[in-house]
């Protein structure tokens, strides 16, 4: 299951996971926006479905759930992906703004966890990759509310990662770093004409490069990786 599908890193997620073999359960805020990407899977030969998914409800949550468990009869890994981003920093921002942002970045990976991991226990076990961010470890200028709710995703990650690996259950979390993604345009416009001070590499992180650090952390190869912080960042900072 991977959350906000219609993203540049969830669809991307998606394809590759499907490419493995996996069924892809897609979810996303509005289903026109995820018919893409289930055209793309299947197309390819792949499998996937889509359900309508507002990450931000406790009771949306519970409904996809249970429609999964009635098609599927599992969930043995969930990608939370869904999160939006901030470039206003506390004294600017307003009561709506922060709870919009732990709505959709802190609550829903509450509430995800709260669904799968119950489940996970009973099928002996399961991946959760949650999608925070290099900001949550090093901080980033004039964005602190997305600093902080990303600091906290991977500190959940953590946490947790330790409370369940008794039942198998593996949790980690990728950090990206600048990846080129339409957040970039819309909220960080600054960020592209001024990428070498972000990266080493002589260009910005794609989509795939995260979907391939989730596609690792998802499979058997990783069978002993939990509480990890997958940092993918061309080598922005050396922690």
């Amino acid at each position: 299951m991977i959350t906000e599908c219609d993203s540049s890193i969830g669809k991307t997620t998606a394809k590759l996971a499907a490419k493995e073999g996996a069924i892809v359960v897609c979810t996303g805020k509005r289903l026109d926006k995820l018919s893409a990407v289930i055209s793309d899977i299947s197309q390819a030969g792949g499998t996937s479905v889509a359900f309508q998914h507002d990450v931000s409800s406790a009771d949306s949550w519970q409904t996809v759930i249970s429609d999964i468990i009635l098609h599927y009869g599992t969930i043995d890994v969930l990608v939370n992906n869904a999160g939006i981003a901030s470039p206003k920093i506390i004294l600017d921002l307003s009561t709506e703004d922060w709870s919009k942002i732990q709505g959709i970045d802190i609550n829903s990976l509450v509430y995800g966890l709260n669904e799968v991991i119950p489940l996970m226990i009973q099928n002996g076990g399961g991946s959760i990759i949650n999608v925070s961010s290099l900001e949550g470890l090093v901080g980033l200028p004039d964005s602190n509310p997305y600093v902080a709710a990303k600091d906290v995703i991977r500190s959940i990650s953590l946490e947790a990662a330790f409370e369940y690996a008794k039942h198998n259950i593996r949790i980690n979390s990728i950090c990206p770093g600048i990846i080129e993604t339409p957040i970039i345009e819309t909220t960080f416009p600054d960020i592209r004409p001024n990428y070498k001070k972000s990266v080493q590499f002589p260009y910005l992180g794609k989509a795939a490069d995260i979907a391939n650090g989730i596609i690792y952390l998802a499979c058997d190869e990783a069978s002993f990786v939990t509480g990890a912080e997958l940092v993918i960042d061309g080598e922005r900072v050396a922690l």
